[in-house]
């Protein structure tokens, strides 16, 4: 029987089992290579989640607070006074549940309490909002709700709703 100089113990090539530095190396490039763009893709893509949720709140808090004003109008109706009353030009910040507009004084963020925004109670937040009445005419109040937050970059986002209010039941 013969026996291979490859398979024998005394053989002149002889290999070691494991990596060697080069391939370490190699495997190493390999992996960031791929694993980079995915991460970067994972990181734009939570960034994305949360400007869309910012966006969302932001533009349900402008809406609400064209509802709450438009809220007050229908109140007046019912109560017997002028459709206006209480709604002159300015300024103004507003809650969720406000019978009357607030003065502005500095429009501070809103604060989160068990899913509400309101400025007394909860978490504060990064989003502050305006509301501006404007007497069009005597039957008719143009009411701009504006919701403004920072982003991570520093600059500012904001979101206006719009609405014009008449003195028709």
């Amino acid at each position: 029987m013969k026996k291979s100089i490859f398979h024998s113990p005394h053989s002149i090539v002889h290999r070691e089992s494991g990596f060697t530095l080069v391939e370490a190396m190699v495997a190493l490039v390999i992996l960031t290579t791929a694993l980079g763009p995915m991460l970067y893709l994972a990181n734009s893509a939570v960034n994305s989640a949360y400007l869309i949720r910012d966006n969302m709140i932001g533009s349900g808090l402008a809406q609400e607070g064209v509802e709450v004003v438009r809220s007050i109008r229908d109140a007046n109706w019912l109560n017997g006074s002028a459709f206006d009353a209480g709604l002159s030009d300015g300024t103004y910040r507003i809650e969720w549940n406000s019978s009357s507009l607030l003065t502005l004084a500095g429009n501070p963020p809103l604060k989160l309490d068990n899913g509400l925004y309101s400025y007394n109670l909860g978490s504060t937040t990064k989003f502050s909002r305006s509301i501006a009445v404007t007497k069009v005419n005597a039957g008719q109040l143009r009411v701009v709700s504006t919701v403004s937050w920072e982003l991570r970059g520093g600059s500012t986002k904001t979101i206006q709703a719009e609405s014009h209010l008449f003195n028709w039941k």
